[in-house]
């Protein structure tokens, strides 16, 4: 009997078995040992787990003449729902979608002023000009 029909028939009898079995061990040599344990049973819910999906914000920073360009992509972010905010204290962008953090910035400028922001085909852009720690 070969491997894939091993484990159909492992995954039939653990599906119609409602027992829960536990098996602990110990493993390791002189390099140091490991203890385990490993539970096998009913789930304990019927509803799968939701997977959270959190798109990645792919983010372009780029020098223009004595300004800082920041270009963020937000597919999916309505510009009614967008909100950036500016801490020039902490020298922090934040953008928010609804309520909702989605990207922050820590500048490392000096008297830094978000000069413009456009929203032009769900990419973000931010003009910054300011003078930077390292010269």
């Amino acid at each position: 009997m070969g491997l894939i029909n091993r484990l159909a028939r492992l995954a039939n009898a653990l599906a119609e078995d409602s027992t829960t079995r536990t098996h602990t061990g110990e493993i390791g040599g002189t390099g140091g040992r490991i203890s385990y344990a490993v539970s096998l049973g009913p789930a304990e819910s019927e509803r799968p787990r939701q997977q959270t999906h959190r798109p990645k914000y792919l983010t372009d920073v780029r020098r223009e003449e004595d300004d800082l360009v920041v270009a963020i992509d937000l597919p999916g972010v309505s510009e009614d729902d967008l909100t950036v905010t500016f801490d020039d204290e902490t020298n922090v962008v934040e953008i928010r979608e609804e309520e909702r953090p989605i990207k922050r910035l820590g500048l490392r400028w000096e008297n830094a002023v978000v000069e413009k922001a456009t929203y032009n085909n769900q990419i973000l852009e931010l003009r910054i000009e300011g003078d930077t720690h390292d010269g």
